[in-house]
């Protein structure tokens, strides 16, 4: 397991809490969430366990503090503007990329709650926008659960999969199975299925059927 040292010249005393974050980032998107222990964050700072406890609470208060430091920082400087459903569309377009490129704080973000102040605001500036297009009390929610539940569906299917490796299981699955047929005929399509196409065309469903059931 390669370490994520301190950055050069510093001494032992003079890690600081970013970096600890860091280094857990680090761990999460390589290795996946259960890969995190205390223990392995602070061997990578090259601290002791409880010199650790001088920056994080428990592991709780660092999952916490990994899903802020990546979700916060690009949401602050990105523009959304226009009409309430371009807004919307741009902010979940930024939050696939983001779980795209952080693997690990995705699953972190299915997992277990995350009441931290990076996501608070993404969740005020969809509700926001909503907002903007008629949609309030339930109506604004189930909105934006359907397209958050979405998103993240969308993320997790994509992480893991190879197109070769879909089409054979498509096909050993679905031979000797008459009801299958429509899969075997369709096995390519469904293999090379495009992750940002196929994310765009759910993403303009689900906004048409807003704009479509939204109050006058």
């Amino acid at each position: 397991m390669p370490n994520v040292k301190r950055p050069p010249g510093r001494k032992r005393g003079e890690v600081t809490a970013d970096d600890v974050v860091a280094a857990a980032i680090d761990i999460v998107d390589r290795e996946g969430v259960d890969a995190l222990t205390i223990r392995r964050v602070a061997d990578a700072c090259g601290l002791s366990p409880m010199g650790l406890y001088r920056h994080v609470r428990d592991k709780d208060d660092l999952l916490d503090r990994v899903v802020d430091a990546v979700v916060g920082p690009g949401l602050r400087d990105l523009q959304a503007s226009g009409s309430w459903d371009q807004q919307v569309a741009d902010l979940f377009r930024y939050l696939r990329r983001l779980l795209l490129d952080h693997p690990g704080v995705a699953v972190l973000c299915v997992l277990r709650p995350t009441p931290v102040v990076g996501v608070a605001r993404f969740y005020a500036r969809i509700l926001g926008a909503l907002a903007q297009g008629g949609f309030s009390g339930p109506d604004a929610v189930h909105a934006f659960d359907t397209l958050l539940m979405f998103t993240f569906g969308s993320v997790l299917w994509e992480i893991p999969r190879t197109t070769t490796d879909v089409r054979k299981r498509l096909v050993a699955v679905a031979i000797g199975d008459e009801a299958a047929t429509q899969i075997i005929e369709r096995a390519n399509e469904l293999s090379q299925r495009d992750p940002t196409e196929y994310f765009e065309a759910g993403l303009t469903t689900i906004l048409d059927g807003l704009r479509a059931s939204r109050p006058e």
